[in-house]
């Protein structure tokens, strides 16, 4: 979602439903800010009426190699779901591999594949496509044109899930308004499978950090539910030394809280 999206800067050829004007604008935005080596310590608060106030706090280091990225989120607050660590691996075509850890389980540890993509606590249940940030290599981009957003000149972008994703994702369109100045997206808009809107996810802040334009704070309003999620950035380290042997399985099986 918000903060980095999963999309290579090598997605390949140009499909069916895609242009270079709509793939360059998304190209700038992977290029430019979320394809960079990182650790970022995030905060999320969430609402819904009538359910209790909830608070997250989780480290996000992600490593990008031969264009792809991998991503390793560790929870860290509250207390009950400290050390819940989730691995996603992009692959090359499009896609991605998700392996869930979950110290306090029936599964004794063990690292379960299946049932990845969403992470569920309480009355939250968040994708993970939306906290880290689209995963845009499984979509084609159509640039829509110009357009002015709360007074603000973006560009339009409307991708498409690639059919041979369906499965892989709960929504197969999607809306995002780009800055024109400095290429972030300042909203993006999710579409379910019933083709009707359902997020809305408005960047609120965004701050250049060591020469990277950062999104600092972001929004999500969940339609259906009238939930809302504020998600907030704490510390970014870029350029960190991440070894590679971090976003195995291997590892995922030898942590320990």
């Amino acid at each position: 979602m918000l903060l980095s999206a999963l999309a290579s800067s090598s997605a390949g050829p140009y499909l069916a439903g895609a242009d270079a004007a709509g793939e360059q604008v998304v190209l700038r935005y992977l290029s430019e800010s979320a394809r960079k080596d990182a650790v970022l310590s995030m905060a999320v608060d969430y609402t819904e009426p009538g359910k209790e106030r909830l608070h997250l706090e989780f480290t996000w280091m992600r490593k990008i190699k031969q264009g792809l990225a991998s991503h390793l989120l560790r929870i860290e607050t509250p207390e009950s779901e400290k050390g819940k660590l989730l691995l996603v691996r992009e692959k090359p075509g499009g896609g991605a591999d998700y392996l869930a850890y979950r110290p306090g389980s029936v599964l004794k540890k063990k690292v379960r594949i299946t049932g990845a993509r969403e992470y569920k606590f309480k009355a939250l249940t968040v994708s993970v496509q939306e906290l880290i940030g689209g995963e845009l290599l499984m979509y084609t981009h159509e640039f829509k044109g110009d357009q002015t957003l709360d007074g603000v000149p973006c560009r339009l972008v409307e991708s498409t899930l690639q059919s041979r994703f369906r499965n892989d994702s709960g929504y197969p369109r999607t809306r995002i308004f780009f800055r024109r100045d400095t290429g972030m997206p300042l909203r993006w808009e999710l579409f379910g499978k019933s083709g009707l809107l359902e997020k809305i996810i408005s960047i609120e802040e965004v701050r250049k950090i060591d020469g990277i334009w950062t999104i600092a704070r972001a929004r999500v309003e969940d339609l259906k539910k009238k939930g809302r999620l504020a998600l907030t950035l704490k510390v970014v380290n870029y350029h960190p030394d991440l070894k590679d042997s971090l976003f195995t399985e291997e590892y995922l099986r030898q942590a320990s809280r």
